[in-house]
């Protein structure tokens, strides 16, 4: 008898981890990926669902000058100018590889804010490429967060032909993807270590 109560804990204990792990499991989930050229423009979108909530999500996005932590491409983010409460000049510098080919690539953009919704224009003059636009809009869906992202660039600098094309694609692809899940990883870990502490939501509602 003793030795069955002395089992039942450790079943607790089990179904426990298993629990945690089932919920851990959970990752971003892509719903829509869509990469394109058309007369010199580089588009690339993204509809993803993250295992994260909606609201530490935005504030991660909206940390731009962390964005280098996010990603290894990013090489240097800063915001130069505040010209509006709602308005951010950011600058970035990002290593960018097509196949063996690499370069730095600057840009300067407009990042308007508004809620749930961020909207990004490259200026030119400053910038590594000819165009760019970036919108971006977050929403929520049971406890997670789906984001809507796309953008449309045409660089200004060579791109290799034909071959040169797929990989710069690809690129921007993949830099957008890993980008979205450091945000997931980086939410959840700020979720957990937040919680029980005496500045979490959780802890002053208890």
């Amino acid at each position: 008898m003793w030795a069955m109560r002395k089992r039942e804990p450790l079943k607790l204990l089990t179904l426990a981890v298993l629990l945690a792990a089932c919920s851990c499991a959970r990752a971003m989930t892509i719903e829509q990926s869509r990469a394109t050229y058309n007369d010199k423009h580089y588009q690339y979108e993204i509809v993803a669902l993250l295992d994260a909530p909606l609201d530490r999500v935005q504030t991660i996005l909206r940390d731009y000058e962390g964005y280098k932590q996010l990603d290894s491409r990013i090489l240097e983010a800063r915001v130069i100018d505040r010209p509006a409460s709602y308005v951010a000049i950011l600058e970035t510098t990002l290593r960018v590889c097509m196949g063996p080919f690499c370069r730095n690539v600057k840009r300067v953009e407009r990042v308007e804010e508004s809620p749930l919704e961020l909207s990004a224009t490259a200026d030119a003059s400053r910038s590594d490429v000819t165009f760019g636009e970036t919108h971006m809009m977050l929403s929520t869906s049971e406890g997670q967060t789906r984001v809507s992202y796309r953008t449309n660039i045409v660089p200004d600098f060579w791109v290799p032909a034909v071959v040169g094309r797929r990989w710069l694609l690809n690129t921007l692809a993949d830099a957008t993807t890993d980008l979205f899940r450091s945000v997931e990883a980086r939410a959840k870990t700020a979720s957990v270590s937040s919680a029980g502490t005496k500045d979490s939501p959780t802890a002053e509602t208890n």
